[in-house]
């Protein structure tokens, strides 16, 4: 029965395995769609990149147009400025002259006045020309063209000096920007080169976890294999027992119509000896059975060591992710200790619960007896093959005692009773079956109770602990069937 459930459980976790393979596949193809999403929005975002770039291209045209004409219009409101200054200035100034002229005249008619009265012969000599100098004229000409081309060469200067002024304050502000993305890209460049290190740790990691994870599958697969060929075995080896079953029936009734012939009764003498060699080994059987299994559950615990450094392998990993994550939460600290303080309470309850499963279970059933001769050599045969066998498995116990440091239990030996009849009688009717004590009962329905209380936390630990179990056992299996054949 131990066996078929090892095989039921290990079948389980090969359709788990199984299972991850074909949630495996279904990723897969999700990966597949969003590559196919992907290169679609590439193509839609290098149509949209040609069309921002045709876009800039006719901006910088506008851009340079409107800068000429804005240049050009500047030039020219300058050049306006001049001009009207320049008018203003010429207006004043020919005012000025203009009154200065007549002040000239008025004098100079005062003057001819008083040289007439003084001496009148000396008024034809007096000439008062009228005439304008022409020269004078011409040089206005020359410099109201030298005043207009300053005035051009004056508003073109200004024109320069705020388009350079302009030019300065853009490259001012370009300046600023470009300083500032700097920053932003140098900030950037950290955090990517950051993020490089957490993925390369990252990768590490998951290929170790994977290969990990290869190595388990394989194995899985192997003892998949060799439960399935052990299960072969098993079934073939149980036709056999239950052919030899059917034989043993068939002569202990031959047997028992002899006995009930005989009428010195050696048989029956023979056959309450038998009985009480068959208790005996029965109870031997039974404690070499609850010693083969304390030394296999101290067989576990060494074999789950190794389970155990997978396990600590993998915590490894998982507390070198919890670094980088708490690097930048410390929330998850707080989280992490409280986790801590749950997991080390389920151990103490999965401790008690192993505690109260550890017990040994319910004695085997007794298997049929054996065929019997007729003649007391048959009877000295039988002792010494029982005695040989008892021998055996004594010394194979001892051996692994030694191995694994055990002290042995020394088992007393029970008396022989004589309900000889009884056991004739159920041997005959096929009733040899063991009942449950009232202990036994106690311990199933605390194990239900116990099971029905555990919180969910406590009940997935369990199953933990049980997948390890059943990782191990395939071990101690070999070690059976090593043993069987000798």
């Amino acid at each position: 029965m131990r066996k078929g459930q090892e095989l039921k459980n290990k079948l389980l976790s090969c359709s788990k395995i199984f299972s991850k393979s074909f949630e495996y596949n279904s990723v897969s193809k999700e990966h597949v769609d969003l590559e196919k999403k992907y290169q679609q929005l590439q193509r839609e975002n290098s149509t949209l990149q040609s069309q921002i770039q045709e876009k800039e291209h006719k901006l910088l045209k506008l851009r340079t147009v409107s800068e000429a004409v804005c240049k050009e219009y500047e030039q020219l409101k300058h050049q306006y400025d001049v001009e009207t200054n320049a008018m203003h200035k010429a207006m004043q100034q020919a005012s000025q002259w203009y009154r200065q002229n007549r002040e000239l005249k008025r004098r100079s008619q005062i003057i001819a006045q008083k040289v007439l009265h003084s001496n009148p012969e000396q008024l034809l000599d007096f000439d008062l020309s009228d005439e304008v100098d022409t020269s004078s004229f011409e040089d206005l000409d020359e410099l109201r063209q030298t005043v207009k081309e300053l005035s051009g060469e004056i508003a073109r200067l200004q024109t320069e000096l705020h388009s350079a002024r302009l030019q300065e304050f853009e490259a001012q502000e370009q300046v600023t920007q470009l300083t500032t993305q700097l920053e932003e890209e140098r900030t950037l460049r950290q955090k990517g080169e950051e993020k490089i290190n957490e993925m390369k740790v990252h990768k590490g990691n998951m290929e170790r976890v994977t290969k990990m994870v290869a190595e388990e599958v394989q194995v899985l697969k192997t003892q998949c294999d060799r439960e399935r060929e052990n299960a072969k075995i098993l079934k073939i080896e149980a036709e056999k027992v239950q052919k030899e079953r059917n034989v043993l029936a068939h002569q202990s009734a031959l047997l028992m119509a002899e006995v009930g012939d005989d009428p010195n009764g050696r048989l029956l003498a023979v056959l309450q000896e038998v009985e009480s060699l068959k208790r005996l080994l029965e109870e031997e059987q039974q404690n070499h059975a609850s010693q083969v299994q304390m030394l296999q559950e101290k067989l576990e615990e060494k074999e789950s060591n190794v389970e155990f450094e997978i396990v600590e392998e993998k915590l490894k990993l998982a507390e070198s992710e919890l670094e980088v994550v708490l690097q930048r939460a410390e929330r998850a600290e707080k989280a992490m200790e409280e986790l801590e303080n749950v997991v080390r309470c389920l151990k103490q309850k999965v401790s008690e619960l192993e505690e109260k499963v550890s017990k040994p279970p319910p004695p085997p059933l007794p298997p049929p007896l054996p065929p019997l001769s007729m003649s007391m050599a048959g009877h000295s045969s039988i002792k010494l093959l029982t005695k040989e066998k008892l021998i055996s498995e004594r010394s194979a116990v001892r051996d692994m005692e030694n191995m694994l440091g055990i002290t042995p239990k020394k088992t007393p030996a029970v008396a022989q009773q004589p309900a000889i009849d009884d056991i004739i009688s159920q041997i005959k009717g096929g009733r040899f079956t063991l009942k449950h004590t009232d202990k036994q009962r106690e311990e199933e329905r605390k194990r239900r109770q116990e099971a029905e209380n555990t919180s969910p936390a406590v009940s997935e630990m369990l199953n933990i602990l049980g997948t390890m179990r059943r990782r191990a056992k395939p071990i101690r299996q070999s070690f059976k069937f090593a043993d069987a054949p000798s």
